[in-house]
């Protein structure tokens, strides 16, 4: 194992380590804020990131050429703006960062590139929405992480309150929420099916304590089955991704009641 990069930034320690296969940013020697595989630079390694991509089932996400307005919560190493700016040639990416020691790591060790389809806010993500209120995305992607887990001002009440009003007619929200901070995990479960009268679907994300929620106009689109299932084999096909898994187990969490699931409640 080969250190990069290690540097006390604020109370922490943040390192980026390579095993000759990957290259990992961490806070604090444990905690995993994202992964780059050596031979595949573009790939989504971490699960995670690959089950947020589920949002794309949903709105206006309909091919290559779609016009894609996104909004990424949290850069990490920039794992799924890479991956959206790789498969969609249109679409635009405003990435909010917290912390500014972040993007020069992931553009020096993680190949985030500079595209004029991205523009970089260094600021707070609840902060971030209010001051954007004339903004609306087609995808909302909330992965808002430090050294003590979920982001205490993203996933709030707060910010889960300016979610719905940054949508566009068919936009969906993702949110990677961590089960291990069960009262924080079972406090902002609450908000998003407060926010979105209940309807919201959840991913288990497979080997993980990450459970992923997805919510907004655009999952209406759920209760199509047969479009639902015809998305996600045209998705896979082209993004080599497990849509059709993905699929398979938001439907095994589903309420016997109805198509929505009570995220985080069960």
């Amino acid at each position: 194992m080969a250190t990069l990069y290690r540097k006390q930034h604020g109370s922490g320690m943040v390192e980026v380590v390579e095993d000759g296969e990957h290259r990992t940013l961490s806070f604090d020697s444990h905690l995993v804020q994202s992964r780059l595989s050596l031979a595949d630079p573009l790939a989504l390694v971490l699960n995670y990131t690959r089950c947020m991509m589920a949002g794309l089932l949903f709105g206006e996400a309909k091919g290559r050429d779609t016009p894609l307005r996104v909004l990424m919560i949290g850069l990490g190493g920039g794992s799924m703006a890479k991956f959206l700016l790789r498969h969609f040639p249109a679409c635009h990416l405003d990435v909010v960062e917290q912390d500014p020691a972040i993007p020069p790591l992931a553009r020096e060790y993680f190949h985030l590139p500079d595209s004029d389809r991205m523009t970089l806010f260094l600021e707070d993500g609840a902060s971030f929405l209010e001051r954007r209120a004339a903004c609306a995305y087609d995808l909302i992607l909330v992965d808002a992480y430090d050294r003590e887990g979920m982001s205490r001002s993203v996933y709030a009440m707060r910010f889960f309150a300016g979610l719905e009003e940054r949508l566009t007619l068919r936009g969906v929200v993702a949110v990677n929420f961590v089960r291990g901070d069960a009262n924080l995990f079972r406090r902002c479960t609450e908000f998003l099916l407060e926010r979105f009268a209940g309807r919201v679907l959840s991913l288990p994300v497979p080997g993980t304590s990450n459970e992923i929620g997805f919510a907004g106009p655009g999952v209406e689109a759920w209760e199509d089955r047969q479009e639902i299932d015809a998305r996600a084999w045209e998705l896979e096909d082209w993004l080599g991704l497990d849509f059709v898994m993905f699929v398979r187990e938001m439907r095994l969490m589903e309420l016997p009641s109805g198509p929505w699931r009570w995220l985080g409640l069960r």
